[in-house]
């Protein structure tokens, strides 16, 4: 089954996340994080895209997008399949760098950005890799040290975010200011990354403003505010960039108990209805737990590609109907 399309708005904000499979570590040198950097910078250039917040961690990144007149994949595919072939080469590696494809969240709400970019700039300090804000200013692989000093760093638009924290430059800063003092603050108080923190977003839900792309201004997509709603999609999406990428062996296991099918039948040929039954489930979860491509499977099971992608479509509905979490 072809993957479910993003949405992906001209003019919009968004939050793009992604970590290195297995939460192995992405970024080993100076030299990676330099590399990784220089072809966001670089897509960006091509694809009309501002960058509003970013940090990169040693096995993640968050990147707070404007997306320009391009689509966001656009700039995503090229940036993390550059940089993962050359980790590759580099380290004498193979297989998948990333885990899953990134994650991207449209920032349809104006709370949401103000609550986001904070949320990216302290990822250091709630990792405890600088001890303060003050610590915080000095790390080199995040905007907020750029937004603090007023160096350019090659890749954050500065005034681009600021207007959203003041009406002009020095408001905007004392905004800012202000919102990542509170929020560290609350870092002593509660483990944000864990789930328990107030990244609260109390109030009406005023909408992002249309940004121009090219000679038109796209509309907004507004999510209705309701109280807590910054935190749960922040916390859902941590959630989900935590989950690791499962073995097929473990996604078969897990259909075999799920089922009562034995997985010599799951694998084998036949129309029987419970078989094949579990061996839609089976193609689905593969796809969406282990990250298995349609010609994966379809060499393992003995099908026509076609055929693998007809069983992922009814197992996603056996999916739903058995309430599996994945």
């Amino acid at each position: 089954m072809p993957r479910q399309a993003r949405m992906d708005v001209p003019g919009q904000v968004y939050h793009v996340m992604s970590r290195g499979i297995e939460r192995r570590e992405i970024f080993l040198d100076d030299g990676d994080y330099r590399d990784f950097l220089a072809r966001i910078s670089e897509g960006s250039g091509k694809t009309g895209a501002r960058c509003l917040a970013w940090c990169l961690m040693p096995n993640h990144f968050h990147f707070l997008i404007l997306r320009g007149e391009r689509t966001l994949s656009e700039l995503m595919h090229r940036a993390l399949t550059g940089y993962a072939v050359n980790f590759n080469l580099k380290y004498s590696r193979v297989g998948h760098l990333f885990q899953n494809r990134y994650k991207a969240i449209l920032c349809g709400l104006e709370n949401y950005l103000l609550e986001a970019a904070p949320y990216i700039h302290l990822n250091p300090l709630r990792a405890g890799l600088v001890p303060d804000l003050e610590g915080l200013a000095g790390y080199k692989w995040c905007g907020h040290r750029s937004i603090v000093t007023g160096a350019a760093d090659g890749l954050l638009d500065r005034r681009a975010l600021l207007v959203h924290f003041g009406g002009d430059e020095r408001a905007g800063m004392a905004g800012y200011k202000k919102k990542m003092e509170e929020k560290a603050a609350e870092i002593g108080r509660n483990d944000l990354a864990g789930g328990c923190g107030r990244l609260g977003c109390e109030g009406g839900g005023a909408a992002l403003p249309a940004f121009r792309a090219g000679l038109e201004v796209f509309p907004v997509q507004c999510v209705p505010e309701k109280s807590g709603f910054v935190e749960c999609v922040l916390r859902s999406a941590d959630a989900a960039m935590n989950r690791e990428r499962e073995s097929r062996a473990e996604v078969l296991a897990k259909v075999e108990n799920t089922t009562g099918i034995d997985r010599r039948d799951i694998l084998r040929r036949t129309r029987e209805r419970g078989p094949a039954s579990a061996r839609a489930l089976y193609c689905h979860l593969s796809k969406e737990m282990a990250g298995c491509s349609v010609v994966e499977l379809a060499s393992e099971l003995g099908l026509t590609q076609s055929a693998v992608s007809k069983l992922a479509l009814k197992g996603r509905v056996l999916a739903r109907e058995l309430q599996i979490v994945q």
